[in-house]
């Protein structure tokens, strides 16, 4: 006698699949939704006035980008149903990177998305001399 978890049947293996690429698709069109908005002129110039405020820093950018993202995001998943507010866009989050190994659509367009909130900064390194010293 085998323990475990029963098998399922070729229908239930057929509804189950038939509701993750229904989820799969729909984080797809939120993602869209997201950078959408994003592009919008009034949303673009926005995210330049944070970008322009926050230049290099990190911290100045978790300060003025991130929020300001934050706000155009939620104000979309709240649309598929998840609560309007940090909570909500962390289990949106969660939903969008569990689809990411299944659909390349919802990897790429997270990859667009993250290079919108986490674009590349530059890090200087110290002078350090042959001693050790900088």
């Amino acid at each position: 006698m085998a323990y475990g978890k029963p098998h399922l049947t070729l229908h239930e293996c057929k509804v189950f699949n038939a509701e993750i690429q229904k989820k799969s698709n729909a984080s797809n069109r939120a993602l869209r939704d997201i950078l959408d908005t994003f592009n919008l002129p009034e949303n673009v110039a926005k995210l330049d006035e944070a970008r322009l405020a926050a230049g290099n820093d990190m911290l100045k950018s978790m300060q003025n980008i991130f929020p300001t993202a934050t706000q155009m995001q939620i104000q979309v998943i709240e649309r598929y149903g998840f609560l309007a507010d940090g909570e909500g866009l962390v289990q949106f989050t969660k939903v969008v990177r569990s689809y990411e190994d299944q659909d390349p659509d919802v990897r790429l367009l997270n990859s667009q998305l993250r290079s919108i909130l986490l674009p590349p900064v530059t890090v200087t390194h110290p002078n350090v001399n042959q001693n050790g010293g900088s």
